[in-house]
């Protein structure tokens, strides 16, 4: 299945702009085009900007996420390190 960004941005709550804005700092991967130049996004592109929602609802600055983008390890260890804070 694939999704227009609106639609991406309707399944996750959020707003067309707030995924752009994630493009623009990296934190969302940029989905390949149809014919037509339109973004094409799937499942693993809704699990990603999921993901981001979730930790900055979390609290997790927007910057920090970058880092924790690497995978699990990443993110255990600014849990481990934010839960002793």
């Amino acid at each position: 299945m694939a999704w227009s960004t609106r639609e991406l941005a309707e399944l996750a709550h959020t707003t067309v702009n707030t995924v752009r804005h994630y493009h623009r700092l990296g934190l969302l991967e940029e989905p390949d085009r149809r014919y037509n130049g339109y973004k094409q996004y799937g499942a693993r592109h809704l699990v990603s900007l999921l993901r981001i929602r979730r930790l900055a609802a979390l609290g997790v600055p927007l910057a920090q996420m970058q880092e924790l983008g690497a995978g699990a390890p990443a993110l255990r260890r600014f849990c481990r390190k934010w839960m002793r804070s």
